[in-house]
């Protein structure tokens, strides 16, 4: 579990997994910020705990960096990531443990990710999320009642599962954000190397976890960040195993101002508006123009291109 400069919040998750049903399992957290505060908060903690949590400082930045750190500490043959705002069902971990053991063929997994609401929110965002058994810009996921097996499974960091072999040969996660700068695509780029594996990936309908989400993640201005976020994802993908040359960049720009630019006039129109039309059109505006700003980084900063180029985060 990652955490940065939220010691309250991990504090709260280590307590709820001690009711886990799970007899045993290793618990390890992996402090961003490298806080001795938090580091002496988790000793005071262990002290009353039935599962100790494992502390470990990982000042480098970047969230990937901090599960790298903490996967390399881990010595189960199975890897379990969540993020420090989340709290847990008890037979969390019992799920996984039980769906690995019954599909060897299995590589990875995800499972069920329900809102912990720390505020009412808007009849606009709950019209705008009805039906969706997916909702990434609030990492919520609810796929069905019964366990899936696929080719093209998909989990988010905060509720995942994956053999120990499998995460050190496939390179770990890709970098995601550096405090507010969006390298990279994160756990969607272990997806995407899973996919082109041709692994099995499950989902885990009783893994559940619980996402607290704050009242200011429940803004339009909210969705628009997470949209330009997962707008940098798209390049990021795109030019990380092709060549990035200033011809290709053109090219793509040209291609994403082709298709964006009257969402972008529409956009400047709408912005601020919250029914479904206007809230689409605002958010593939917000992606867009983070993806053409995210090209035009690539083209003067060769540290940049260097950066999307590397292929391996984990073992280098």
């Amino acid at each position: 579990m990652p955490t940065f400069k939220r010691p309250d919040r991990a504090v709260e998750c280590l307590s709820s997994l001690q009711a886990q049903t799970l007899a045993d399992f290793e618990l390890i957290l992996v402090d961003n910020a490298a806080d001795a505060g938090l580091a002496e908060r988790v000793q005071h903690f262990n002290a009353q705990a039935r599962i100790p949590a494992r502390y470990l400082a990982e000042p480098r930045p970047g969230a990937h960096t901090a599960r790298h750190a903490g996967a390399r500490a881990a010595t189960g043959s199975v890897l379990v990531f969540t993020d420090d705002d989340v709290t847990f069902e008890t037979g969390w971990l019992d799920a996984y443990a039980r769906a690995f053991d019954a599909y060897p063929a299995m590589a990875a997994a995800g499972g069920t990710v329900r809102p912990h609401w720390e505020a009412e929110p808007p009849d606009w965002l709950e019209r705008f999320m009805a039906g969706r058994s997916m909702f990434p810009q609030l990492s919520l996921m609810e796929f069905s009642d019964a366990f899936q097996l696929t080719h093209e499974g998909i989990f988010f960091s905060l509720n995942m599962a994956i053999r120990r072999d499998i995460f050190f040969e496939l390179g770990g996660f890709n970098p995601d954000a550096y405090g507010d700068t969006w390298l990279g695509d994160g756990e969607t780029g272990l997806n995407r190397k899973l996919w082109a594996r041709g692994a099995l990936i499950g989902f885990v309908p009783e893994a559940v976890v619980y996402h607290h989400i704050p009242a200011q993640r429940l803004t339009l201005d909210h969705l628009r960040r997470r949209e330009a976020n997962d707008g940098a994802c798209d390049m990021y993908a795109r030019f990380h195993s092709a060549p990035i040359d200033p011809p290709s960049l053109l090219a793509e720009a040209g291609r994403v101002c082709a298709r964006s630019v009257r969402d972008w006039l529409a956009a400047w129109v709408l912005r601020g508006r919250t029914d479904l039309r206007s809230l689409r059109v605002q958010l593939r505006a917000a992606r867009s123009q983070a993806q053409l700003s995210y090209i035009a980084r690539l083209l003067v900063d060769p540290e940049r291109r260097a950066l999307v180029a590397k292929q391996d985060w984990l073992n280098a």
